[in-house]
């Protein structure tokens, strides 16, 4: 493991007995979320018996436990008839496959196509050595006897967790118990090695499964290799976490032998119909997807939808973060990616909490998702599609936006909240997520700013709010902006859901105004109540649609009376110029002043001599560097590729430093400015003369010399709304 990777070593020891033995109930609550004030009462009821919807004293949409003298006892555990069967995806990997025809409850699973859920084995020297992700217990498959019957469990070294869910914990608590390999390695993000370590405290068999096994928290950068093979090491597997606020511990695994993506809930879908698909190998099943996008097209569409939709922001962070290239005969992505890539125009809001700097290109032949089939034949399509999915996303938030706030326990009003998104992304209305165990009080203040609505969403504990949905509460009540949209608020409960009527009453009595009425949700949500959320969530879009048409006929009417006012503002917006990076450098050496900044005031301005004007605004640091006389280079922004040096020029920077700090870049022996090697050509230029212009200077230069550095390439153009700012 490289150093990225940070060892935590056995869990037992950290498992004082005191400790251990809490409540489940209070052990079971999700890493961090607590009641905010003590505990009066158990945060959980005995389980339902029949439930019946009906409305509140309030008027408000409920799911309540039918009347009963007394609760009933908790019901069987529920298991899906399921199958397991195991299929090669090359020499060295296979899948196993567990397969359910059944529809479970769940958002996502409305096509009623039933599902797969995917683990995978990876092969060195001929041995199965490393396990990707295990199954839920709610699928009745004996998955531990299958490893024995493949000897996975005498030989496996690693086991690689994607995603961490409460359902999967005692099957992988099986699975550790049942190997034999000594120094087993179990390899997850921070976020999934606390809700392991939250549960083993009052979980027996699980802490007893970890008392062997060492636990390594994986994190952007971390790699472990396989068996060694003589002086050569074995298969190298890559760990890139992309999370969402519903999933904080996604992570995604590339194997860069075989170039296979183990891209966890990315790229899934949910259809268990590719099991009856002859394929072309006599008749033998494949896990890839045999018919590719004509036939699990939708099922991929459908996913998307409901899960990663309403996160688009997040997926376009976790698309640049990957970078997938297409490896062998798929060919290149850069154009299928372009929709993403000419985001640029959003890049702050798009790259909220992404890194500096873009990674480098992932090949991938194939991509291996938690659900559904393998994805190869349909890769370059389903990839551009995300890619499409995505920026229609973004977009459609910077016009209108719901901002969905909540926290979750136990992963039921996270259901909810995703159910509430799905209806609201389908009236065409963009969604802003936040998982408020996650997301800091400046997030939520953004968010609150831009948003059209909003909706707030709790579990009860111990009868109270949780200290995080309480702080927030706190901050949606100041915020100006949030007093002014519609609203509601939703959440689930295992006693009698006060939380639901504390955020109701408080911003019932702050006076905002609820464009549906509360809902609350008894346990795990049923289809009904899932359906209601979803009717919610669309009307809520509908009456933020049919504001934003009235605000777009007003707009139109201010426009005609002011006449001359902002038509002329609008006009000069159509005046269009190239997107570029000027850079200069006076000196030489390290005391060498130099300064960048972009650029698409630029336009020709002779033949002969060739020459250009720029405009430069008098309060730019790069003023000072451009006097008669100065030379300096303009570097022509390619389209599809401007979004990087976008966010480099954008971030905030200190008085002389460095502009370029980690990026590729070349300098022109002539005049000693940066050269951006990505950029579709550069000028160098010499400033012959500078006229005042308002606020601005412009320059007229002539051109010395000249590169096209990509044929191919189209020059990046900026577009504005409006001619009274860039």
């Amino acid at each position: 493991m490289q150093a990225a990777t940070k060892a935590l070593g056995p869990v037992a020891a950290a498992l004082p007995a005191a400790r251990r033995q809490r409540s489940a109930a209070a052990a079971t609550s999700r890493p961090g979320l607590r009641a905010a004030v003590p505990e009066r009462r158990p945060a959980q009821e005995p389980p339902a018996g029949q439930l019946a919807a009906r409305a509140s004293s309030s008027g408000a949409a409920a799911i309540q436990q039918a009347p009963s003298q007394q609760a009933p006892a908790p019901p069987a555990e529920v298991k899906y008839p399921s199958t397991l069967e195991v299929l090669p995806l090359n020499p060295k990997c296979d899948t196993i496959r567990v397969s359910c025809s059944e529809r479970l409850s769940e958002v996502e699973f409305n096509q009623r196509h039933g599902t797969t859920t995917n683990a995978y084995l990876l092969k060195s020297g001929g041995r199965y050595e490393a396990l990707i992700d295990v199954p839920s217990r709610v699928f009745d498959v004996d998955f531990v006897r299958a490893l024995r019957e493949l000897g996975a469990t005498s030989t496996l070294r690693y086991i690689v967790i994607t995603r961490l869910t409460p359902e999967r914990l005692p099957v992988l608590a099986r699975v550790l118990a049942a190997c034999e390999q000594q120094g087993l390695q179990l390899l997850l993000s921070n976020p999934a090695l606390r809700l392991l370590n939250e549960r083993a405290e009052a979980d027996e068999a699980l802490a007893s499964a970890l008392r062997n096994v060492q636990l390594e928290a994986v994190s952007r950068g971390s790699e472990i290799f396989l068996s060694q093979r003589g002086q050569v090491r074995g298969r190298r597997l890559r760990f890139i976490p992309i999370p969402t606020p519903r999933w904080p511990d996604l992570l995604a695994v590339h194997s860069e032998e075989d170039n296979i993506l183990f891209s966890s809930n990315f790229f899934s879908a949910h259809n268990a119909s590719e099991a009856l698909l002859p394929t072309a190998n006599g008749g033998r099943r494949s896990a890839a997807d045999t018919g590719g996008w004509d036939v699990f097209g939708n099922d991929w569409a459908f996913y998307y939808e409901c899960m990663l939709a309403p996160v688009a922001r997040q997926v376009a962070t976790a698309l640049d973060r990957l970078n997938i290239s297409a490896a062998q005969s798929q060919g290149s992505l850069a154009a299928v990616l372009a929709p993403l890539r000419r985001l640029a125009a959003v890049v702050e809001e798009l790259t909220l909490g992404a890194d500096n700097g873009q990674s480098d290109p992932l090949p991938v032949s194939m991509i291996a998702p938690m659900h559904g089939p393998v994805v190869k034949q349909a890769l370059t399509e389903l990839v551009g599609r995300y890619a499409d999915w995505t920026a229609a996303q973004v977009q459609a938030a910077e016009s209108s936006c719901v901002a969905v706030l909540y926290a979750s326990a136990y992963g039921n009003t996270a259901s909810l909240a995703q159910a509430i998104s799905h209806g609201i992304t389908k009236a065409g209305v963009g969604v802003e997520t936040l998982n408020l165990e996650q997301a800091g009080l400046d997030e939520l203040e953004r968010a609150l700013d831009r948003c059209q609505g909003f909706v707030l969403g709790s579990p009860t504990l111990g009868g109270h709010l949780p200290t995080q949905v309480q702080t927030a509460l706190g901050t949606i009540i100041r915020n100006s902006n949030a007093r002014q949209v519609p609203c509601s608020v939703f959440g689930s409960f295992g006693w009698s859901g006060e939380a639901v009527d504390i955020m109701e009453k408080r911003l019932k009595d702050a006076g905002f105004r609820f464009a549906f009425d509360p809902i609350r949700c008894k346990f795990k949500p049923t289809g009904q109540t899932l359906q209601l959320c979803e009717e919610s969530g669309l009307d809520l879009a509908q009456e933020i649609r049919k504001a934003a048409k009235r605000k777009e006929k007003l707009t139109a009417a201010k426009l005609s009376a002011a006449e001359m006012a902002s038509g002329k503002s609008l006009a000069v917006a159509r005046v269009l110029g190239a997107l570029c990076v000027l850079t200069a450098c006076d000196g030489e050496g390290e005391g060498a002043a130099e300064g960048a900044m972009l650029a698409s005031w630029v336009s020709q301005a002779s033949f002969d001599p060739p020459g250009l004007t720029v405009a430069v605004k008098r309060d730019r640091a790069m003023e000072s560097l451009l006097p008669v006389g100065a030379a300096f280079v303009l570097n022509v922004l390619a389209e599809g590729r401007e979004k990087s040096m976008m966010k480099q020029m954008l971030k905030p920077f200190k008085p002389a430093e460095d502009r370029f700090d980690g990026v590729e870049v070349q300098r022109s022996e002539a005049t000693g400015a940066v050269i951006i090697p990505e950029a579709a050509a550069y000028l160098e230029c010499k400033v012959e003369d500078r006229m005042d212009a308002g606020d601005h200077v412009v320059l007229y230069a002539s051109v010395s010399n000249g590169r096209v550095l990509d044929d191919s390439a189209q020059s990046s153009v900026h577009y504005r709304k409006v001619g009274s700012s860039y």
